[in-house]
């Protein structure tokens, strides 16, 4: 393993910005370990943080990828600014540093374009995490002192793009730690419902730090399942492995759509269950954050229905991000009836269902 690439391991298991809800807050900041302030280990981290911030941005594996390995060996053309910030260590320890990157997005967002990775939405599903072992228990375990190294796990989707909701072991039930031994992912949507979560992603485990780590995984989101298998020298880096696969399978399923669209789109939506004023302002402010969408136009409401017209950047595109998320669930296609006004639009039924 070369200095770059274990610098992007290590990165991928430190602090990085959190990630809101969804939508990725200070997504072209990185956060790498440094053993000092010289010249060469920050230019070793610049060039580690800009390769795992294209990773980030497109979901896309950027390993072999020529365009991005050219750029990261320039990689301060790309860099808006840098600080240094001292971290916690053990006690009697030297200090501990992290080199904290920003980079420009008018520089890093034609890189995307040139290297063939394009950029993934900031608009994300939010995934419930849940992993079991083989004997039935659900990981991590707590430490020695009691603690539970779930927030590793939430830094480490941050890191690759994935907002997640890491559910503390301790309060779950034995039948939750069945369905995720057995990856029943069925059983256990009503729980991601209930916690708000967009999906789920579910691990089957075995094995130790000492001989390695196999798994079998679950991600389902959109109303679509994919099974994937992983094994690792260490539980850490198994399930960074998977939360990079994950990430490359939903960014995949957006590229897959925005691939058919033919541009700029007018789409009339026909939400549902909007019961009050707070609601109908929750969805006007979701749709309006949502990536996809230009601009939201005339809205009508009937009763708790909403009408609502939008500009959005492809028809396919708002498709998928919308099947992607909790808050809108898709009904039905309404098609105007034959014969009548052709300037009545095919309408798009949702349900609200925050």
């Amino acid at each position: 393993m070369n200095a770059v690439s274990a610098a992007i391991a290590l990165l991928l298991l430190l602090s990085v910005p959190a990630a809101d809800a969804a939508r990725l807050e200070q997504a072209y900041s990185v956060d790498v370990p440094v053993a000092s302030q010289s010249t060469a280990d920050r230019q070793g981290a610049e060039r580690a943080g800009l390769l795992v911030l294209l990773e980030r941005l497109s979901g896309r594996r950027v390993d072999d990828n020529p365009a991005a390995l050219a750029a990261a060996a320039k990689a301060d053309r790309y860099l808006q600014q840098f600080s240094y910030l001292q971290v916690a260590s053990a006690p009697g320890s030297p200090p501990a540093w992290h080199l904290r990157l920003i980079f420009a997005p008018e520089a890093v967002n034609p890189l995307l374009d040139q290297a063939g990775l394009g950029l993934w939405p900031l608009d994300r599903p939010q995934m419930l995490v849940l992993i079991a072992n083989e004997q039935g228990s659900l990981l991590p375990l707590p430490a020695p002192d009691g603690s539970v190294a779930t927030g590793t796990i939430v830094r480490m989707g941050q890191a690759r793009g994935l907002p997640l909701l890491v559910p503390d072991p301790a309060t779950q039930d034995l039948t939750v730690a069945a369905a995720v031994q057995t990856l029943d992912a069925t059983a256990l949507l009503p729980q991601a419902t209930a916690l708000k979560a967009d999906g789920l992603l579910l691990g089957s485990v075995s094995g130790s730090d000492e001989k390695g780590w196999r798994s079998q995984w679950v991600l389902h989101a959109g109303g679509q399942e994919q099974r994937f298998q992983q094994q690792a020298a260490s539980f850490d880096a198994m399930v960074d492995a998977a939360l990079r696969d994950s990430a490359a399978q939903l960014a995949a399923g957006y590229r897959n759509s925005a691939v058919a669209d033919t541009g700029p789109a007018q789409l009339r939506l026909q939400v549902d269950g909007v019961r009050n004023y707070t609601a109908y302002t929750r969805l006007r402010q979701y749709l309006e954050t949502l990536e996809a969408v230009d601009r939201v136009e005339n809205t009508q409401i009937n009763g708790t229905s909403v009408i609502v017209d939008l500009s959005v950047k492809g028809r396919e595109s708002f498709r998928n991000l919308a099947a992607l998320f909790r808050p809108l669930q898709w009904r039905e296609e309404i098609a105007p009836p034959p014969g009548s006004d052709p300037s009545l639009r095919t309408v798009w039924r949702y349900e609200w269902s925050e």
